[in-house]
């Protein structure tokens, strides 16, 4: 069942970030990158985001959320994940396509290491728009729709 998470609500929130730790420690895994900033925020952080959550849940278990933030010029997706058990499913699709109901553009970064999630965000309609190489040498990549 797709709806919002209520991030001031300390359990909804706690719940995101117990799923968060869980995919941003594969994503991490998966680049060879263990200081991603999901990993390192604190449930207090996270409840003062200010971005909207989209949430998708079966028999009442938190497996997918979408995070975002808008502004006069789109849509800015600040975090999506999917939890371990539940990938390969099209829960990260079905949330990108809730998220694209609003018709504004989206723009997204994610490590250019991180094929799976480009990949998805490609068949989703973006389009890379720009490779970014942070101080430390971790390579992002920004993609936007449409």
């Amino acid at each position: 069942m797709l709806h919002h998470l209520d991030l001031h609500d300390a359990l909804q929130a706690a719940e995101l970030l117990a799923l968060q730790r869980l995919a941003y420690s594969q994503e991490a895994e998966l680049i060879g990158y263990a200081q991603l900033p999901p990993l390192r925020e604190s449930l207090p952080e996270l409840m003062d985001c200010g971005e909207r959550v989209l949430v998708w849940r079966e028999a009442g278990v938190l497996l997918a959320a979408l995070g975002y933030l808008h502004d006069a010029q789109g849509l800015d997706i600040c975090r999506l994940m999917v939890a371990p058990t539940a990938q390969r499913r099209g829960l990260g699709r079905r949330l990108l396509a809730e998220l694209a109901k609003q018709q504004r553009p989206m723009r997204v970064m994610t490590a250019a290491a991180n094929l799976p999630a480009i990949a998805l965000y490609q068949r989703a309609g973006f389009v890379l728009r720009r490779e970014i190489v942070l101080p430390d040498g971790l390579k992002l990549v920004a993609l936007q729709h449409p």
